[in-house]
């Protein structure tokens, strides 16, 4: 879990609102997760946590990722393109389509600047060595991306069940339904339960019944 202090993209305006935000997670992989960095995808409002190169930064670190060095502005405009890419051809997969041409060549461009990992021991754990850039980082979640999106565990990729949420998550279970069920999983039970308890009971149909007249009522 990560909190940070982050500049919103609403719609079209770009706004800094002095809350704390959480980075969703639990989708089952690190690019999972950025996908649903932009909250209300399929909404009319939507909210992007990585509209900034500080709120990029926070997100990198909550998922191991964060460079040595600074993080951009274009570094920003890069990620958000590259995320959408990654979007459209994972509802492509899950949906049994053939990915758009133009995502597949961006997310290869995105793969030129993948490097090998390499290990580093010098707080006495096993660790990675940080990506040296916002690029290199962003090529090794577009790296865990298509390895999975080519190979037999994208069977195990499922969009969330309520309609409204654009998340994807990896469930080799194949019991779960949401993306999370405290938000998405609560916001779909409650809209079920709401149209039955607004719906008249037997008794109160009678009593509104056009064959029912009060005596005492106008005429």
């Amino acid at each position: 879990m990560h909190y940070s202090l982050d500049a919103l993209l609403v719609t079209s305006q770009t706004i800094t609102v002095a809350t704390v935000t959480q980075f969703a997670t639990g989708n089952g992989a690190a690019w999972l997760d950025l996908l649903a960095t932009l909250r209300g995808r399929y909404r009319d409002v939507q909210i992007d946590q990585v509209a900034t190169p500080a709120a990029l930064r926070a997100w990198l670190l909550a998922n191991g990722l964060e460079p040595t060095g600074a993080v951009a502005a274009d570094d920003v405009e890069r990620t958000q393109s590259v995320r959408e890419a990654l979007h459209r051809t994972t509802v492509a997969t899950v949906t049994g389509r053939k990915p758009a041409r133009g995502d597949v060549r961006l997310l290869d461009d995105i793969l030129a600047a993948d490097r090998p990992l390499s290990l580093r021991t010098d707080t006495g754990a096993l660790r990675l060595r940080r990506p040296v850039n916002a690029a290199e980082a962003l090529a090794r979640l577009t790296r865990d991306a298509v390895q999975l999106l080519a190979g037999p565990q994208r069977e195990n990729l499922h969009a969330c069940g309520d309609d409204t949420c654009s998340s994807v998550f990896l469930d080799q279970t194949g019991r779960r339904r949401w993306c999370s069920d405290e938000r998405c999983g609560n916001r779909m039970r409650s809209a079920r339960i709401a149209p039955a308890s607004a719906a008249p009971t037997e008794g109160s149909r009678r009593n509104t019944s056009p064959s029912v007249v009060d005596d005492a009522s106008p005429a």
